[in-house]
Order: structure tokens, then sequence, then C-alpha cells
């Protein structure tokens, strides 16, 4: 069995975000799935901020709930702190603005987006 393919194929699935269904129309656990894949996916690729730039921002709300609901609190807690680090004011409404603004990531926050990577690349729990 290739759990790799797996994971992949239901990634790409009619239920999931990337298989181009609306997130907010997903099920929780569509939603935790599409949560979880999309902030290993790319964090793994470009760190935060890919995440927060790519279409995967959709699932930012959502990625903190996700984790903890998959028993990774040290890993929602990463994201939370590089939630409140990217978004100090709050996130924005739309996966559009999330996006938007994280085009306008002082340098100051981008070298402490590298940190959360860095600690979350450590895989704080399987």
């Amino acid at each position: 069995m290739n759990k790799n393919k797996i994971l992949i194929d239901l990634s790409e699935s009619a239920g999931t975000s990337f298989g181009k269904v609306d997130f907010a129309a997903q099920s929780i656990p569509q939603k935790v799935f599409s949560s979880v894949w999309a902030v290993e996916s790319e964090v793994n690729n470009g760190g935060f901020l890919g995440y927060f730039g790519n279409r995967s921002a959709e699932t930012a709300p959502f990625v903190a709930e996700a984790l903890d609901k998959i028993g990774a609190p040290n890993a929602a807690a990463i994201c939370r702190r590089a939630l409140a680090c990217a978004y100090p004011g709050g996130l924005p409404a739309t996966p559009a603005e999330i996006s938007e603004a994280s085009l306008d990531f002082s340098e100051e926050t981008l070298a402490e987006l590298e940190g959360f990577d860095a600690e979350f690349l450590g895989y704080p729990h399987d």
C-alpha cells in the first residue's frame, strides 16, 4: 500500500479544496484533512509565506483547530503564533485578502516566519 499515493489521491478528490470544492462547503472532517494537507505541503515547500500567499490561505482560519483535532497541539500553537505574527490586527476576511496582505510583510515579519517554519518542520507531532 502506497500511503503517499492514497493521500495525494484524497487531496485531489472531489471533496477537498484542492479537488476544487469550496472550503467553506466542506464537512468538518474534509476541512480537517484539507487544512492539514495544505499547511504541511505549503510550509514544507515555501514556508508560512508560501502557505499564506497561495490558495491554501483559505484554510488559515481553521488550520490550528484542524491540528488540535488530530492531536497535534504543538503544531497548532506554531500555526497560531505564525498567524498572529503575520496578521497582528487579525486575519483578513477572505483568502484573497490573506494572500494579498502576505505581499506586504516586513523584513522583520518574514524573519519571524522563517523561525516558525523551522519550528514547524521540526515536526513536534507525527
